[in-house]
């Protein structure tokens, strides 16, 4: 596989794309880059990549220890965002009774001391389960 193809077969598998890149540097996230002739997997946060935890010449090997090392990791997906706890607990009523499980998450201090939010997520692919039973999912920031 080549690092042009990796984002869709990573997103298709219920991956996070906030959690990764590919051919760049993210804020708190994997990455896949070429550096130099060498093709390298690290962390990148704040603009400081750590070391890499693999290094190869190859793409197609490089492409495959990406995909495989994202894979691994649990892929959240927001799919409620409530300044009301009630609606928090609503959604995931709603989840359960469509049988996907969903995590809580909360907030305590949003833009300031004891200003709580409620999120709900799911993890990997019931992301299409959610998309498919309850339609897109679009996340307002109250």
């Amino acid at each position: 596989m080549k690092a042009l193809e990796l984002k869709e077969k990573l997103l298709a598998e219920g991956c996070n794309a906030s959690n990764f890149t590919i051919l760049g540097r993210g804020d708190g996230a994997f990455c896949l880059d070429k550096k130099g002739a060498k093709w390298a997997i690290f962390y990148s946060e704040r603009g400081c990549d750590s070391e890499p935890i693999f290094i190869s010449e190859n793409e197609e090997e490089a492409c495959g220890y990406f995909f495989n090392y994202v894979l691994k990791q649990k892929h959240w997906h927001i799919v409620g965002f409530f300044k009301y706890e009630s609606d928090a607990i609503a959604l995931e009523d709603k989840l359960v009774s469509i049988s996907i499980k969903s995590i809580r998450n909360d907030i305590s201090a949003y833009k300031m001391a004891n200003d709580l939010r409620y999120r709900v997520f799911v993890i990997g692919k019931d992301i299409f389960k959610v998309r498919e039973r309850l339609g897109h999912v679009q996340v307002c920031y109250i």
